[in-house]
């Protein structure tokens, strides 16, 4: 049986450019004869493989594996799904490759490589492959380019190759700038040795689990940032026992601190702890955030974080989760209606799947009023967007990918630029390059010229032309020696100059420079008043063609799908026939006769039809004849015509025999026999029950109605009923046959009646078996039964199986699902773009901006607070943050274009101030039309604006001099409420990002997804050590139930003492410990604390007082009396005494 991994569903590969390839591994080899050629036979799903090679398992050198190479995702899919399907008896594996060398477990593959470090705007395999240099091209057999993962995936033409690419990388080699890095390439499939389960990770222990990180993390702050002046440490109240709260450099922040809405509270969700972080008091306007188990490992300083000149460092990482499985961010809002993308957590294909997008390739052909990137605001779009894609399902870069493309494969796209031959190149124009010609001119309205340059060169190297609008696509077929170009039509006449290197026929190189004239524009075309004679009957609607696709790669006999043909004699004596019995309507009783009546005005006013109307009436004869009143003769025949009847047709009515009563012997119904209804065919099937009675007995009987016994005996007549016609006018409507036919219709008849008659009372089902047993002992006596019943069982519980691949989306865990979740909102909101997360590093955030994206996304953010674990639904703090600052647009202020063309800053422009403007809002060269234009718009504006907005009576006369005496000073306020001037500034100038930001690379960090692999870890730990970082990351993700996690933590306790053992100056001594370990017993104790200090105070000072007075009082009150004497009163001398 065929070991299925479903837990691999459940794992992920985060190692790093860790990605997903098309190979599948079986674990045990195949046998050594198998090929692959063979490989079909054995494994029908692998019928498309590629390759297919063994390899050693890592950890059992002596056993191999199978590795199975298909060419795309789907095949590989495909396959496996296949083989889960099949009986197979070996262990399948998905192939992962990825440049982390440290991980146990790997095969290094000689001949693959990695790329990566070139620029991120690489969307193409073909866009990266024309820019690699030569040097690296001629090395590689394929490309292939994971823009998701920023990495491309070289196939090596010679294993040796990669030690002297890895020496060219390291002296020099860059595109566009961007220095390019080659990596070996590590093949992985067994992602439980590296990986775990993501069930319950949002709750699981290593969430809570606390290995001292923030000690190591503050000693790596006091080493390498001693700049930072304060620290803030947010907790749900709890205190490390070995912090030093004494410090003032450190504070404890508790959620009831920052949390608005206290309702939120309690909360375990770190992105609503981090919604809130920006409101802790005494933070400054930029701050450093990081969590407890990142750290630095080099120095590090602000402008590590942020520089005046380039603004804010976005360190990027790993891309974005697919919206939906298989659909990468890059295919969203395309143009293209992508399958895999067409739902509503991709918001249909970013419209392209809607059908009312401008952008959408569906839109109604001509009614597209949107203007073409490259071309001109009067062109109209077509049924699909023009500028990438040159026919429907066939972008631009499909064109020459070396892959015949069957939609590209018309001559909208050149025939898909000579990958799909040269059986079509008759079609195009063709143009002979010529030694000594350089100059070449392309009929006017011609789109698709291709040069051949079979006369000059043997084959072309290389080429570049002249960035030009009018150009969709341009590339060189060595094949077939030609050169070939696409152009947008309807375009201006221009001129377009190619550079192109060729190569003689002595292998010698030389360039030549060649100038085309093109001019797709079409020509006038000639009035035409002929007309054919059936034109003038059809309604003039205008049908737009669709294009032809050939399929000259497919035999013809399966182009098409299988018919069986029948034939017509053949059909026409396999239908059935329904028999309606002919009777007397006269004599019918009148409901029977009504209902007769009702059917035929059913049938004329087309309410039933043919077949339901002979159905119909013969089931109503029917049963009127059961319980008619002439019973007596229900066992003889109906034999009667009915000549008013002209919906059967004379020819298609037979005569039938009649059903007999079961207690007549065989031989006596033999001689009973009569003629039943006539028989109607109904559209092949037979809704009688009568076989058919031949010619010949018919006329034997005439038209008697008594039947002569076969003894000679006694004649019995019988009266016929008045409802009976006579047989002749029947008779008379058979067609003849010849004898011999008459002799073989007899003999099959004969077999007939006796069978039929032998069934006529109908069987009935005494006994069924549903299966066969079997007639072997064992299984008959059912010893195996319970395996045959298990087996039913797994068949029933697979039918419930969804194969992984039609399941939609499937969410590893709530982290991704909140990053598709804050990303579908960013492209609500900013437009749909490619983005990748964060690294997981210390981040400087600025309060401001901050406010800002909480401002714009209130609801959410609220919502996020309210969460009390990590949610499908949290606004990622570092994600959504540095999107919004990257993504934030500063609406055009005209004052500033006004101030930065005002370079005298006098407030009025001069002439040469003008004319700085005017190049700015035109295309240069400027005309004199140019300058002449906007000096009037000025003119008119000043005329028609009051003077109170132009403010032109507060500037001197004498100011500025202009070369017209017409143009009044041109103020600050004139221009901003000029309207032609500002329209015009406004289409020059493009709205400029708010925020300035730099986009980094990875090269500075290290992050470690720490598992309990005991082995693993100490490897990651090591390539730290050799390898420093500036920001290093180590992610708790232990089992801490599995037996070896102990292990791990004393493994990563001993990394951090090598890396940090000095104790910084936040941490108590070793033998000391806090006494409190929450918040709420510290504030209480301090409030006790604060309290018995006061009342002790007071105690204090009444004892002190009341001393003092006791003891000194005597002095207590001489002081007093010399600070304070006391006033003498004289009284006036008496009148009475004498003076002497």
């Amino acid at each position: 049986m065929l070991v299925f991994l479903s837990s691999e569903k459940q794992l992920e590969c985060l190692l790093t450019h860790c990605i997903k390839v098309p190979m599948l591994v079986l674990d045990p080899a195949l046998p050594a004869n198998i090929t692959l050629k063979d490989l079909p036979s054995l494994y029908p799903s692998f019928h498309s493989a590629s390759d297919m090679f063994n390899v050693a398992k890592p950890k059992n050198p002596s056993t191999n594996v199978s590795v199975v190479v298909f060419d795309s995702t789907k095949d590989v899919e495909d396959a496996h799904s296949g083989l889960f399907k099949g009986n197979n008896r070996q262990t399948v594996w998905r192939g992962y490759l990825t440049t982390d060398k440290e991980v146990p477990g790997l095969v290094l593959m000689q001949d693959l490589a990695f790329l990566s470090g070139f620029p991120p705007t690489f969307k193409e395999t073909n866009q990266l492959k024309a820019k690699l240099p030569e040097n690296l091209s001629s090395k590689i057999k394929l490309l292939q380019l994971y823009s998701e993962a920023s990495v491309a995936l070289l196939k090596l033409n010679n294993p040796k190759d990669f030690q002297e690419l890895n020496k060219q990388t390291k002296k020099n080699m860059t595109i566009d700038g961007k220095e390019l890095t080659i990596s070996p390439a590590y093949l992985l499939w067994d992602l439980s040795a590296i990986s775990q389960s993501k069930q319950d990770e949002d709750v699981s222990a290593s969430r809570f689990e606390d290995n001292e990180e923030l000690r190591y993390s503050l000693r790596s702050i006091e080493r390498h940032a001693p700049w930072v002046r304060n620290i803030f440490i947010v907790t749900n109240g709890q205190i490390p026992s070995w912090l030093n709260l004494d410090n003032p450099r450190v504070t404890i922040v508790t959620h009831q601190d920052v949390f608005r809405n206290l309702s939120h509270l309690p909360t375990f969700s770190s992105p609503a702890i981090e919604s809130h972080i920006h409101r802790i008091e005494g933070l400054s306007q930029k701050f450093i955030y990081l969590n407890d188990d990142v750290m630095f490992g080099k120095d590090v300083w602000p402008d590590d974080f942020y520089s005046h000149s380039k603004g804010q460092k976005v360190y990027l990482t790993w891309p974005v989760p697919n919206c939906a499985e298989g659909c990468p961010g890059s295919w969203i809002k395309d143009g293209y209606c992508d399958k895999a993308c067409n739902n509503s957590a991709c918001d249909w294909d970013g419209g392209d799947c809607s059908g009312n997008s401008g952008g959408s390739r569906y839109i109604a052909g001509g009614g597209g009023t949107g203007s073409i990137g490259v071309g001109q605001p009067w062109q109209f779009g077509g049924g699909i967007n023009s500028v990438s894609y040159c026919n429907q399902g066939c972008a631009n870069s499909w064109l020459a990918d070396k892959f015949c493309d069957q939609a590209c494969n018309v001559l909208s796209c050149g025939f898909d630029a000579g990958d799909c031959g040269q059986d079509h190149f008759h079609e195009l124009y063709k143009v002979t390059l010529l030694p000594n010609q350089t100059h070449y001119i392309i009929p006017k309205g011609e789109c698709l010229p291709y040069f051949s340059f079979a006369e000059i060169a043997k084959r072309g190297v290389e080429g570049a032309y002249s960035d030009n609008p009018i150009i969709r696509h341009a590339s060189i077929a060595n094949k077939w020696k030609t050169i070939h170009l696409i152009m947008h039509s309807g375009m201006n006449a221009t001129t377009i100059h190619f550079n192109l290197t060729f190569q003689n026929t002595n292998d010698e190189e030389f360039k030549i420079q060649i100038t085309v004239e093109v001019d797709t524009r079409e020509g006038p075309k000639l009035n035409s008043t002929i007309q054919k004679a059936y034109e003038n009957l059809v309604s003039p609607i205008t049908h737009v063609p669709e294009a032809e696709i050939l399929f000259e790669d497919i035999p013809k006999e399966k182009r098409f799908p299988k018919f069986k043909r029948r034939d017509v004699n053949s059909t026409r004596r396999s239908q059935e026939e329904v028999k309606i019995p002919v009777v007397n309507i006269s004599l019918l009783p009148k409901e029977a006769q009504l209902s007769l009546n009702n059917l035929d005005l059913q049938l004329e006013h087309g309410d039933i039809t043919l077949k339901g109307y002979n159905l119909s009436k013969s089931a109503l004869l029917r049963s009127f004849l059961m319980n008619s009143q002439h019973a007596k003769v229900k066992n003889q025949a109906i034999i009667t015509d009915e000549t008013n009847d002209s919906l059967v047709a004379p020819q298609e009515k037979q005569v039938h025999k009649s059903i007999l009563p079961n207690s007549l012997g065989v031989s006596e119904r033999l001689q009973r026999l009569t003629f039943p209804a006539v028989s109607v065919k109904v559209n092949g099937h037979d809704q009688g029950q009568n076989p058919p009675l031949d010619l010949e007995t018919k006329a034997r009987f005439g038209s008697e109605t008594h039947i002569q016994k076969s003894g000679g005996g006694n004649v019995t007549k019988e009266k016929p009923s008045p409802l009976i016609v006579p047989l002749e006018s029947q008779m008379t409507k058979e067609k003849k046959i010849t004898g011999k036919e008459k002799e073989n219709r007899m003999e099959e008849n004969a077999e007939n009646h006796l069978g039929v008659i032998e069934m006529l009372p109908g069987r009935k089902l005494q006994h069924y078996t549903d299966s066969y047993l079997g007639f072997l002992p064992w299984e008959k006596k059912k010893y195996f039964q319970d395996l045959l019943e298990e087996e039913e069982s797994l068949k029933t519980q697979l039918a419930y199986f969804t194969d992984s691949k039609n399941t939609g989306r499937q969410l590893k865990d709530t982290f991704a699902d909140s990053l598709r979740y804050v990303n579908k909102i960013l492209n609500s909101k900013f437009g749909f773009t490619s983005r990748k997360v964060p690294a997981h590093m210390p981040h400087m955030i600025d309060r401001i901006v901050m406010q800002e994206l909480q401002d714009m996304f209130p609801e959410e953010f609220d919502k996020t607070s309210f969460h009390k674990v990590r949610h499908s639904e949290d606004m990622q703090f570092a994600f959504s943050y540095f999107y919004y600052l990257m993504s934030a647009v500063q609406p055009l202020n005209i004052s500033q274009v006004f101030d930065e063309v005002d370079t005298d800053q006098s407030g009025v422009l001069s002439d040469r101030e003008i004319r700085t403007l005017a190049t700015r809002i035109h295309e240069l060269p400027l005309s004199l039309q140019d300058l002449t234009g906007l000096e009037h718009m000025l003119i008119n504006c000043s005329k028609m604006l009051p003077a109170d907005i132009t403010q032109l009576n507060n500037i001197p006369p004498t100011q500025e001099a202009y070369y017209d005496p017409n143009l009044p000073p041109v103020t600050k306020s004139l221009v901003t409420n000029c309207k032609p001037v500002t329209d015009k500034i406004h289409k020059a100038y493009k709205d400029k990002n708010k925020y300035r930001f730099e986009i980094m690379g990875e090269e500075e960090i290290a992050f470690k997804m720490i598992r309990t692999n005991v082995s693993h870890v100490v490897g990651q730990l090591d390539d730290i050590r050799k390898n420093p970082r500036k920001f290093v990351c180590l992610n708790d993700n232990i089992d801490h139930n599995h037996k070896d996690a102990q292990t791990v933590k004393a493994v990563l306790r001993d990394f951090y003492e090598s890396m940090f053992p000095i104790p910084s100056q936040f941490e108590l001594p070793r033998e000391y410990r806090n006494r409190f370990l929450h918040m709420h017993e510290l504030q209480e104790w301090r409030a006790y604390r604060d309290k018995l200090k006061f009342w002790t105070h007071c105690v204090l000072a009444t004892l002190i007082m009341f001393t003092i007075f006791s003891f000194f009082a005597e002095q207590l009150i001489a002081l007093k009396r010399k600070i304070f004497p006391r006033r003498r009163i004289h009284k006036e001398a008496s009148p009475d005494r004498i003076r002497v």
